[in-house]
Order: C-alpha cells, then structure tokens, then sequence
C-alpha cells in the first residue's frame, strides 16, 4: 500500500490519470485520501478519472468497431475466451452489460473493444459509458475520501455523504429509466430498408 501512496504522492494528478487508464481503484482511492488530507482537490481527482475512464473506453469501442477482434484473438488466444464471455452477457444483459462491465474484474480491459466489434449502437455505448464512467469516479473518489475522513476523525458525519448518494441514486435511476424508454422506442419502430 505504501509503493501506492509514495508513487500517487509523487506523481500526483499524473498518477490518477495513469490509474484511470487501467482502472486501477487502489491508485484512485489514495488520491482521493490524499485529497482529504489537503495534497490533491477532490475535484480534479474526480474529474480526471471521470473523463480518462470514459475517453480511454470510447477509444476501445472504436477500435473495436472498425477492426473487430480477429487481429487480436489471433495474438492472444485467451481473448477468445473473454470475447465469447462478453458476447454472452452483452446478449443477455444488454444495457445493463454496458453500464456493469467495468466493475467486473477480468473482462472490464477488453469488454469495450469486444463490444464494439458486436456493433453495437454508438449512441447507446457512449451513452451508458459515460454514465458508468461517472459512477465509477465518484463511487471510488468518495470511498477514498470517507475513509480518510473516519481515519483522521474517527467518526463520519453523515449527513453531507448521505445527500451525495441520494443524488448518485437518483441519476442512476433517470439513467436507467431514460434508457429503458430508448430501447423501446427502437423495438416499436419498424426497420426501415437501405436505400
């Protein structure tokens, strides 16, 4: 935990943005600690892992989209097994698939590219991406700082933290609801042919 602390202590907002690229939680927590403690702003901290998150997985799906997978199925054979995992929970889950797979450690690197090569709607990715994205900055960004507040103060004070996951929920919630009316707004309108 201490090469963690030294390395985002060192390298600061670098080693968020570094973190975010991978994901890594452990990086994004510390800063987040480090914020309480007065060494980052919580608001960069959030916000350049918001925005890394999100522009690193839209890069991804592109890529993905325009390319497929062959090109690298044929370099790693374990991917194979990955993209047909992927396949399946995008099939089944769908929407949900899209805002989920970045909390599932494992496939959370490749699930973008992988379900861009389902072409899937552009729109709908960005759109659930971005709301993932979102939450897991903020879940993360606000786990660290909690942690180091009942560190310091060995109590929280709850009210302030309470009216932040209210709002998360509450987004969430028209997210979802926003997105369930799209999908059946498509599903209720006919295909229409090529011209």
């Amino acid at each position: 935990m201490n090469s963690f602390y030294d390395f985002v202590k060192d390298w600061g907002y670098w080693a968020v943005f570094f973190g975010a690229i991978v994901e890594g939680e452990v990086v994004i927590l510390t800063a987040s600690a480090l914020a309480f403690y007065k060494y980052l702003s919580i608001y960069y901290v959030f916000l350049i892992s918001f925005l890394t998150t999100v522009i690193v997985d839209q890069g991804l799906f592109w890529i993905g989209y325009k390319m497929g997978t062959e090109w690298i199925t044929k370099k790693f054979k374990k991917v194979t097994k990955v993209r047909d995992k992927v396949f399946n929970l995008l099939y089944k889950m769908d929407a949900l698939f899209i805002f989920s797979f970045r909390f599932i450690y494992g496939i959370r690197m490749t699930s973008p590219l992988i379900i861009g090569s389902a072409r899937v709607n552009p729109y709908r990715f960005a759109f659930y991406n971005t709301l993932s994205g979102l939450t897991w900055a903020f879940i993360t960004c606000f786990v660290g700082y909690v942690v180091a507040d009942v560190v310091i103060d060995g109590r929280l004070d709850s009210m302030p933290y309470v009216n932040l996951i209210v709002i998360l929920f509450i987004i969430i919630a028209l997210a979802i609801g926003i997105g369930i009316k799209f999908k059946k707004a498509n599903r209720s309108t006919p295909d229409t042919p090529d011209k």
